[in-house]
């Protein structure tokens, strides 16, 4: 499996298996199934509900070695109140500010639930109110050697700028949404050029579902590049953001898909091909639009113009 070196030099698949909404009674086949075939980056957070079963199947139902399987997990707002509902938390925020645990027990929480003595890559999960609490708190565990790597998710310049507030280290990889409709070509240059992996996630599903985005799939452009290449449309957008430079964590549990994921390095797009699918962007968020969490800057990094200087309306 080929890797990325992240900026603190430790090495990260470039391909993994996403693991959310995939049910827990069928992801231990999924995970074996995944290991014969070459994965070895496993993404998961404590939302997913499942650190327990991957660690438990990979280390004690299978005996395979730490040193062999990469890790990255989460920390989300919802950890650190009760029933973990996803917008209970900003409404405390706005009210009491109460919260069930802190940001260092949510975290711990997940160290608890993989029994792990150290974790590959840990993200913030998601922009909050509290995002510069738990990168700092991510922060001094990267330093005391309990993460080997920190980083983000759907983090924008000015979040990602804002860290040097509470934090010597920049961000090794930031994961956002990505696909041909909503390209984000600004977003993983800016990485880039900071040294940072941009990881792609909710390509081809949407994060709280398990369909296939047919408008993608069954676009037409994809599928002429695929039947002249004898490929899946799957595989021609795997490979088109593979040839960017970006991770990928495509999630599936049918074993001919997991094979079918994992199989774009015997093959090259070409230019033209690469600017069809590019032609194809829309500027459109199938998630939450990540634009909208610019509320919670600090107010020294609320004067961000998007990449086009102007206050993004995607």
């Amino acid at each position: 499996m080929e890797k990325f070196k992240l900026l603190n030099g430790v090495e990260m698949p470039k391909v993994g298996l996403g693991t959310y909404l995939i049910d827990n009674k069928i992801l231990p086949v999924t995970l074996m199934d995944a290991y014969e075939l070459g994965y070895r980056k496993f993404d998961t957070a404590w939302r997913y509900k499942n650190e327990k079963v991957i660690t438990k199947t990979f280390f004690k139902d299978n005996g395979l070695k730490r040193e062999d399987i990469f890790i990255t997990t989460k920390v989300n707002s919802s950890g650190m109140f009760l029933f973990g509902w996803h917008g209970y938390s900003d409404w405390v925020h706005r009210t009491a500010n109460i919260r069930y645990r802190t940001v260092k027990q949510a975290i711990e929480v997940s160290f608890k639930n993989l029994g792990l003595d150290y974790i590959d890559l840990f993200l913030v999960h998601a922009v909050c109110p509290w995002y510069l609490e738990m990168y700092e708190v991510l922060t001094r565990m990267y330093h005391q050697g309990r993460i080997r790597a920190i980083g983000v998710s759907s983090f924008l310049p000015p979040h990602i700028e804002s860290l040097k507030e509470v934090s010597d280290v920049v961000p090794m990889v930031n994961q956002f949404e990505i696909s041909p409709l909503n390209t984000q070509k600004d977003l993983i240059k800016y990485c880039q050029d900071k040294g940072i992996v941009p990881e792609a996630m909710s390509t081809l599903s949407h994060y709280h579902s398990n369909e296939v985005r047919k408008e993608i799939i069954e676009n037409e452009i994809i599928i002429n590049i695929a039947e002249k290449m004898d490929k899946s449309p799957a595989q021609i957008v795997w490979r088109w953001l593979y040839q960017q430079g970006v991770s990928l964590i495509p999630k599936t549990w049918n074993r001919e898909h997991l094979k079918e994921n994992i199989s774009i390095f015997d093959f090259e797009l070409s230019t033209e091909n690469m600017k069809a699918i590019d032609s194809l962007d829309k500027g459109e968020f199938l998630n939450y639009n990540i634009y909208s969490k610019l509320q919670y800057l600090p107010e020294k990094y609320k004067g961000w113009k998007d990449f086009k200087n102007k206050n993004s309306g995607k």
